[in-house]
């Protein structure tokens, strides 16, 4: 790794560091987080990548207010969904499954994606105070955009009540975390596709985002990066934007998976983000953030 490409992590990192005191005290809300399991696809892990090892994982199996699976659960089409319903039976009885590229492959992927996921596409949950919003993917690609009437929506939702806010995306803003710059141009042949949300939707979306600064959490999957991964532009798993932090959560299926997850801890007075180690069971403290100020949990 080149000095530029070290301090360019180093320097995303610390952004966010957080505080030595990891501890939380009673009463927060605790959601865990994984993303892209590719069920199915038969990739560097076998057809189950990681999921054997979260599911053995008490912190992500009992000591959670909600799970979020953030997009792909399913492999390559309809055939994934059996380990989907599968792993249905076995996880935290209180998930919430939003559909990423995988699951709109196609309409028949897409109808049984609802149909196992008993919701909508876009949603919002509002849990001890906090809202959480849920985009959903409406459509299979890598560069996928979002409707304007769907942005709209976001911020119909956003001004009902102010509240801190945690946004569920399987997409990355253009520009934000790994793998969210725009490749094709910059490196042409190099890298057969961009993964992320087009550059002018992304744009709209961050004209929302100024109106409403109790958005502190953007999270994202998608581009497979492993927790400690730097781009080619110096884009690591997280960046601090308008006083969002983006927050990419690695694939635990398919190619180069890491058998890691994140957990998003809302306190009174900050947002604390840690990384689980799946097949040691443990922390990693250098991978851990924070989003400081009051928060309006309840």
């Amino acid at each position: 790794m080149s000095d530029e490409l070290r301090n360019s992590r180093d320097t995303a990192y610390d952004k966010w560091r957080a505080k030595p005191n990891l501890n939380s005290p009673p009463g927060c809300l605790r959601l865990g987080v994984i993303s892209d399991l590719h069920l199915g696809a038969d990739g560097t892990a076998g057809p189950l990548g990681h999921s054997e090892l979260f599911l053995q994982d008490d912190v992500m199996q009992q000591n959670l207010d909600l799970l979020v699976l953030n997009g792909d659960l399913t492999g390559n089409g309809i055939e994934g969904y059996p380990l989907v319903e599968e792993l249905f039976a076995k996880i935290h009885p209180v998930s919430y499954y939003l559909s990423g590229n995988t699951e709109a492959r196609t309409a028949e992927t897409l109808a049984r994606y609802h149909q196992i996921a008993q919701r909508p596409l876009d949603s919002v949950v509002v849990q001890q105070g906090i809202r959480l919003v849920f985009l959903g993917v409406a459509e299979y690609g890598h560069e996928i955009p979002i409707a304007a009437s769907r942005i709209r929506w976001l911020e119909e939702q956003l001004s009902d009540h102010q509240r801190t806010t945690i946004v569920f995306h399987h997409l990355p803003l253009a520009d934000t975390v790994y793998n969210s710059g725009d490749l094709v141009t910059l490196f042409p042949g190099a890298y057969p596709f961009n993964t992320r949300v087009p550059a002018d939707d992304s744009q709209a979306v961050r004209e929302v985002l100024r109106r409403h600064p109790e958005v502190k959490l953007w999270v994202s999957g998608h581009t497979h990066p492993d927790h400690r991964a730097v781009d080619r532009l110096g884009n690591a798993t997280t960046h601090r934007e308008m006083g969002c932090l983006h927050l990419a959560v690695t694939n635990l299926g398919y190619r180069k998976p890491t058998p890691e997850g994140r957990l998003i801890v809302v306190e009174p007075e900050r947002i604390l983000i840690r990384t689980r180690r799946f097949d040691s069971h443990q922390w990693v403290d250098e991978l851990s953030y924070e989003c400081p100020g009051a928060t309006t949990l309840q």
